[in-house]
């Protein structure tokens, strides 16, 4: 009974494990799509759950890290932009971004969304 206990602990752990692998896998294959046209890019770091790109630096051939900005999606008008310049709104238990005001309104008056939930 112990041993079994221990088992399926010890399975949740390497399924959590997986899980958090294919995660990031998903995050770097992104972030290699949207600089894929950039002939400076000498590799990808994961530090604490934070991606960076490292980019060589002028003719010198330093490297130097960028921190990979990430993006979202208007679910309005299909604009994607840098999370941290868009509009927000948490409807739901879920977080909603927006690239302007007009579409952030458009939403809102689409979902009905009272104002007390925002």
């Amino acid at each position: 009974m112990v041993v079994d206990f221990i088992l399926n602990m010890f399975l949740v752990i390497i399924l959590v494990s997986l899980f958090n692998l294919v995660r990031y896998i998903l995050k770097i294959r992104k972030i290699m799509k949207m600089h894929k046209d950039n002939p400076n890019i000498q590799g990808i770091s994961i530090i604490n759950g934070e991606i960076k790109v490292i980019e060589k630096e002028g003719h010198g051939g330093t490297a130097k890290e960028k921190v990979a900005e990430e993006f979202v999606q208007d679910p309005i008008c299909g604009a994607s932009l840098e999370k941290k310049e868009a509009y927000r709104i948490l409807k739901d238990g879920k977080e909603h971004f927006f690239c302007s005001w007009e579409c952030r309104e458009k939403f809102l008056k689409e979902h009905r969304v009272e104002e007390g939930e925002i």
